[in-house]
């Protein structure tokens, strides 16, 4: 072995021990959140908030609770789950995949009729929800009721009120919550029935009509965390049952019940 070949090891003995003790630590602090797409701005506040107090990311991943709870079922890594309705939560928690005893009732919501800001149609407070059907030529917004819990309230609404059968080929079915009020928003569609919280915070529809809770299943939020948490997962969830946390769901115009 010639004296440069001898230099070259020695110097990688010497390099090699401190190249490694120079890599950044690999971070840790943060939560893994799949969220409905309807909490999008009640869990980024959240987050805000989790962050000035604890100093723990909360990495937010939204979508309709339906397709994350697949998406949780094929292997994907998540801290907590937070559902928009207790379906896709005990389906998990079948599959052993979230805590049962984890599980928080978090808030409750209502669905709203809803129409673009320049709509010329008036509210329907004094009238019947029946009359939907005279007030549309084109279509009407709702979430796709096959994997979108707001959907699925929306066909329970117009059911209830013996429309489904007549608007079922005239409604445009959304992948999410969010996509359903931007539609609205975009005037793409002259209604939509969407989260009463999603339409207080957008300034580009108007509320016609709130529905009765008795026209729907009950509208409840629900969390669960993964199977084996860590001292940070246990902390996260003391804090949703805290008066900080349930303030931020009642300043988006959630119900929260103490």
């Amino acid at each position: 072995m010639n004296l440069i070949r001898i230099s070259i090891i020695c110097f990688s003995l010497i390099v090699s021990p401190l190249f490694f003790s120079c890599k950044p630590e690999k971070k840790t602090k943060s939560l893994n959140i799949f969220a409905a797409a309807s909490l999008k701005d009640v869990l980024s506040k959240t987050a805000e908030v989790y962050k000035k107090k604890k100093g723990i990311d909360l990495s937010l991943n939204f979508a309709s609770s339906g397709i994350l709870a697949r998406q949780i079922e094929q292997g994907a890594e998540v801290d907590f789950f937070f559902s928009a309705n207790h379906d896709w939560i005990d389906y998990l928690t079948k599959k052993k995949l979230l805590l049962p005893s984890s599980k928080l009732n978090l808030a409750q919501n209502k669905m709203a009729l809803i129409v673009p800001i320049e709509s010329k149609l008036n509210d329907l407070e004094n009238s019947k929800p029946e009359q939907i059907i005279s007030l549309i030529n084109g279509r009407i917004a709702i979430g796709d009721p096959h994997h979108v819990p707001a959907g699925k309230y929306a066909k329970e609404i117009l059911t209830h009120h013996k429309l489904w059968q007549t608007l079922k080929s005239r409604t445009l079915p959304c992948k999410n919550a969010r996509e359903t009020l931007l539609m609205v928003e975009m005037g793409e569609v002259e209604l939509g029935i969407v989260y009463l919280s999603d339409a207080k915070k957008s300034k580009k529809v108007r509320c016609i009509y709130e529905f009765e809770e008795s026209d729907a299943s009950s509208i409840l939020y629900y969390s669960a965390h993964r199977k084996k948490p860590n001292s940070k997962i246990m902390d996260f969830q003391i804090f949703l049952k805290q008066a900080d946390s349930k303030q931020i769901w009642k300043d988006y115009a959630f119900i929260v019940h103490n």
